[in-house]
C-alpha cells in the first residue's frame, strides 16, 4: 500500500510548535521506525502535515508517548476559503 503521508510521497511538515535538532520534525514523516519527533515537554505541542495535493485519508496511524490529549483536524476548502474542521 502506497503511504501518502511520508515525505517520499510529496507530504512535508509545514508547521511544527518545537523542534530538537537531533529529533526535528521532519522525523514524523520520515517512515523509520528508528527515529521521531522530539518536543520541548511544554503543552500544547502540535505539527501541521502538508500533502502533495487534496487527499482523502481513510485512516491515520500515530505512534505515541506520554500524550494527555490528541486532536486530528483536517480543512477543506469551500468557496475559496480553508476552512479546519475539528
Amino acid at each position: 500500500m502506497f503511504d501518502i503521508g511520508l515525505s517520499s510521497a510529496g507530504t512535508s511538515v509545514s508547521l511544527a510548535s518545537s523542534a530538537d535538532p537531533k529529533y526535528p520534525p521532519e522525523h514524523i514523516i520520515d517512515g523509520k521506525s528508528d527515529t521521531f519527533w522530539l518536543t520541548t515537554g511544554m503543552y500544547p505541542q502540535e505539527f501541521v502535515v502538508t500533502f502533495a495535493s487534496s487527499m482523502n485519508i481513510n485512516n491515520v496511524k500515530l505512534t505515541c508517548h506520554n500524550v494527555r490529549r490528541l486532536a486530528l483536524e483536517k480543512s477543506v476548502q469551500v468557496n475559496n476559503s480553508i476552512c479546519v474542521i475539528l
